[in-house]
């Protein structure tokens, strides 16, 4: 800072009422000015600050406390909500005509009001789950309005202790039934929430019962919808952060073992089984043994060199094949080209760690396996007591007033050896659907007691962990928009707190409300909608009704995934209502994951979603073959459907904006008409030959109207068209046209309208065939017209040429001809040719040969419905020789 503070004199002098001879030490003097300078200059420092932010203080005081409209709702009570859905249940009728409109157009949003109610499922261990919701005064659409936040340690033991409860109901349950999915018949209407679940009291929910005393550290919160909140151990009600005590994290830890892995802690278990390995094998277009097989990532031409002298097979000595091991180990060593490939770690440090089973057992005992030299004691060796007793040791060990361990040293260590996030003491929530329970099941190396279509599983869960982790890119930073928040601000929404089947069964009513308004929009009465989303013509459509009632891909993605989520809010309402208990709805959630592609056609309208289905069979054999091991046998019974469930939630989570998109553009086009009708449609590649032919043939219309008055030029128009496109096909075919009785004006006009399509018809063929030959591009659809039409003028030369033979040939001269037939017959006489004599006049099979020759004459006129002049002529020739064959006989032998 240069100068003097301000408020200082210059020249850095007392400040005033202290003269330069005060009584105060010299020292002390210039203390007092520094701290006088570091007070203002902190002044000046404060101030400026304060300057910097205010505007962004301000934002944040608006945010918080709010002015005016900005400020937030109050929550408002269920029964309104319940009220406004049950009021508006029949959208088809005349009085809802206002907000039908207003349905219709939240239909853009029920795929993302669809994918929250999933996200936010009731998990196992929950009988009854609250959800915030945001609803539309009108009831059109309801949203949940909530994240699934959990603790990731907490949640993992969660489903470990329902793998094993569901593995002993299984065990001791003699005749588990499956419950029925679809849950309803496709006619019986949603269920009323307040009339047949709210007064129900839920049946009991999967729960381990934990130990008052081994559980201590866990048994007040572990199976709460919200654990640790408003504890010390979270950091408020915001629930972002954890932090836990050894006791508690240990606790958690064993609860979860079940589903960790035992081999996460050993690096080398990996070798050649991990990401890099599996890279660089899919770079070098190799598949290691268990491991998935890619497509090559270079596919270059493969050239061979000229043969000489290093490349002689007979000089090459291949003792044994290189292994693929080898070859994705050592890449550089063992493969001719290697690109994009990795270095792999050949080797880690030895895990010295083995995990105790007695949980008495002292922390640091010594085990033979890894201590190979076992401690002394005092009576080996040679040395007698009294020489060790007068051994002066002048050490004392660290630590020695201290205790050698805790109760609590066991747990840590084994905390420290353990996967992650059981080696954390503090972290971070995440949503439900981000942790993966199996994972690190199909990343081991998979049994070879298991059958193929198990391993195979495995190998194609393995290669979409490779493929998701090789393509992997950091998230961006990009500005969040909630679309919540943006819609709670208005005035058309509104906040409460309901039960999940409520929200659940209140979106399956609205979604059907909006497909249903949809159709009848369309004025499609022939089509019925049912309960389940099936959509069943209620007659036989006729090919008009079959065109007018095709929808678009989104209405029937749109559709599927209600009747997924109708089935899944089905099978909780089977449980509130006391129908099946909570092992039965986890196996019928569990079984519907799985075998989506046989409850529903969810594919048929967007192929994409087969992998997911043949993931979730993927994920339910590795499940399966864990589960049903031991004192558990085949059958119903598996109720982990947390794996298949995350598979669904991400499809809807990636296909939510697409949805969208499509869905804005069908309403759009529902409420405002498609915007190219008032475009004037241009002549495009494909309509260039069908735009000529118009024009010729309108300009025909035209000459035709201007000669003749114009009520017969009317009436006489069509028969006109008709007789010119006979015209047009009897040139094609090479067949004479003459209609006998015709104007003259009218048939020289005809005729001109032949010659000139005829000439363009010809020069587009050979125009087009000069583009072929010399390699340009053109479309298939022109090479096969082209060939046709080609063919068809060689034939029309080849028939003129015959035709002129016939009329002017044979253009051979008399000598040549005289020639000609002493050749031949010089030629017949040395081969000792005998003639072969023509049938007698009176042969005994005359009638019935020409009677089968007639037959075969007539059936190719069977299946003509309309005959021009001249075949009318041959068959009306051929109907007069079937009534009289003897006369047709003589006369076909006569002449």
């Amino acid at each position: 800072m240069n100068g003097p503070p301000p408020g200082m004199r210059g020249g850095g002098g007392p400040p005033p009422g202290m003269g330069a001879g005060a009584g105060a030490p010299p020292g002390m003097r210039g203390n007092m000015q520094r701290e006088i300078e570091m007070e203002m200059k902190t002044k000046q420092w404060i101030r400026f600050q304060n300057n910097k932010y205010a505007a962004l203080k301000r934002k944040n005081k608006k945010k918080t406390t709010g002015s005016g409209e900005t400020k937030g709702k109050k929550m408002m009570p269920p029964t309104l909500l319940r009220q406004l859905v049950k009021e508006h249940g029949d959208m088809s009728n005349k009085k809802f005509r206002k907000d039908q409109r207003v349905y219709l157009g939240a239909l853009k949003y029920l795929p993302h009001a669809l994918y929250k109610l999933l996200e936010s499922m009731p998990m196992p261990w929950e009988q009854v789950k609250k959800v915030k919701v945001l609803y539309h005064i009108s009831g059109a659409i309801t949203f949940v309005h909530e994240q699934p936040l959990v603790i990731e340690p907490i949640y993992k033991a969660q489903w470990a202790t329902m793998w094993i409860m569901m593995r002993r109901e299984k065990r001791d349950r003699e005749h588990f039934r499956r419950m029925r999915i679809p849950a309803f018949d496709d006619e019986e209407p949603p269920i009323d929430y307040s009339e047949n679940v709210l007064g129900v009291p839920p049946l009991e929910a999967i729960r381990m019962e934990l130990d008052e005393e081994e559980d201590e550290a866990i048994i007040d919160f572990f199976y709460d919808a919200k654990p640790l909140l408003k504890t010390k151990f979270v950091n408020g009600t915001t629930y972002r952060k954890w932090n836990m005590g050894i006791a508690q994290m240990a606790n958690i830890h064993r609860m979860a073992d079940l589903l960790l892995s035992e081999f996460e802690a050993d690096k080398n278990y990996y070798y050649l089984f991990d990401h890099k390995s599996f890279f660089t094998a899919k770079a070098l277009n190799q598949a290691l043994p268990g491991g998935p097989k890619y497509e090559p990532l270079f596919r270059d031409d493969v050239r061979e060199d000229d043969w000489d002298e290093f490349n002689d097979l007979n000089k090459i000595i291949i003792r044994a094949p290189i292994r693929t091991e080898y070859k994705v180990a050592f890449p550089q060593l063992y493969n001719n080209r290697p690109r994009k490939v990795y270095m792999i770690e050949y080797h880690h440090p030895a895990l010295c760690y083995i995990k105790t089973e007695d949980p008495d057992a002292d922390p640091f005992e010594i085990d033979p396996l890894i201590n190979q030299i076992g401690p002394i004691t005092g009576d080996a060796g040679d040395i007698d007591e009294e020489e060790w007793a007068n051994l002066e040791i002048h050490a004392q060990p660290l630590l020695e007033e201290g205790p050698l361990h805790t109760p609590l040293t066991q747990s840590g260590i084994e905390l420290y050896w353990a996967p992650k996030p059981y080696n954390q003491r503090q972290g971070k929530m995440k949503r439900a659907q981000d942790i993966p329970l199996v994972k690190s099941w199909y990343r081991e190396h998979c049994p070879t007691s298991y059958p193929v279509k198990v391993r195979v599983s495995y190998q194609k869960l393995l290669k979409s962990y490779v493929i998701n982790k090789l393509h992997h890119k950091p998230p961006k930073s990009v500005t969040k928009k909630s679309l919540f928040k943006t819609l709670k601000k208005t005035k058309f929404f509104e906040e409460t707190e309901i039960d999940w089947v409520e929200a659940g069964l209140q979106l399956v009513r609205q979604g059907f409300n909006m497909l249903n308004l949809l159709i009848h929009r369309k004025n499609l009465n022939f089509l019925h909608l049912d309960f389940n989303f099936n959509l069943k013509p209620v007659k036989t459509l006729t090919t008009k009704e079959r065109k007018k009632s095709r929808f678009g891909n989104s209405f029937h993605l749109c559709r599927q995934i209600l009747r997924m989520m109708k089935m899944v809010v089905d099978c909780h309402v089977q449980y509130r209502m006391g129908h099946v208990d909570a092992y039965q709805l986890a196996d019928g959630l569990q079984y519907l994951f799985a075998h989506l592609g046989d409850l529903t056609s969810i594919y048929s309208f967007k192929y994409r979603l087969m992998r997911q289905i043949r993931m979730c069979k993927d994920l339910k054999h590795v499940i399966y073959y864990r589960f049903n091991t031991g004192p558990v046998g085949k059958g119903p019974g598996v109720g982990f459907w947390a794996p298949g469930w995350r598979v669904w939630v991400f499809m809807l989570r990636g296909t939510v904006p697409l949805l969208e998109r499509w869905l804005g553009n069908m309403l759009a086009r529902n409420f405002e008409g498609r915007r190219s009708n008032n475009i004037a449609k241009t002549v495009t590649k494909q309509r260039v030959e069908s735009n000529f032919d118009l024009e010729l043939r309108f300009s025909v219309l035209r000459d035709i109207l201007d000669m003749m008055p114009k009520q017969i030029g009317n009436n006489k128009s069509r028969a006109i068209m008709q007789h010119l496109s006979e015209a047009w096909r009897c040139w094609k075919a090479n067949i004479a046209w003459k209609v006998p009785g015709m104007p003259a004006p009218i048939e020289n006009m005809i005729l001109r309208y032949v010659k000139s399509k005829a000439d363009w018809w010809t020069n587009v063929a050979h125009y087009n065939r000069e583009r072929i030959r010399r390699g340009a591009t053109v479309d298939k659809t022109v090479c096969r017209k082209n060939l046709g039409r080609i063919t068809r003028l060689w034939l029309k030369d080849e028939q003129a040429r015959q035709h002129n033979y016939l009329k002017d040939g044979p253009y051979v001269t008399s000598e040549e001809g005289v020639a000609i037939y002493t050749t031949l017959a010089h030629w017949l006489e040395s081969r000792k040719f005998s003639p072969i004599p023509f049938p007698p006049l009176s042969y005994k099979h005359d009638t019935k040969l020409l009677i089968l020759a007639l037959e075969r004459l007539k059936q190719a006129y069977n299946v003509k419905s309309r005959l021009n002049q001249s075949q009318r002529e041959e068959l009306g020739l051929i109907e007069a020789a079937y009534d009289n064959p003897h006369e047709a006989l003589t006369r076909i032998k006569k002449h």
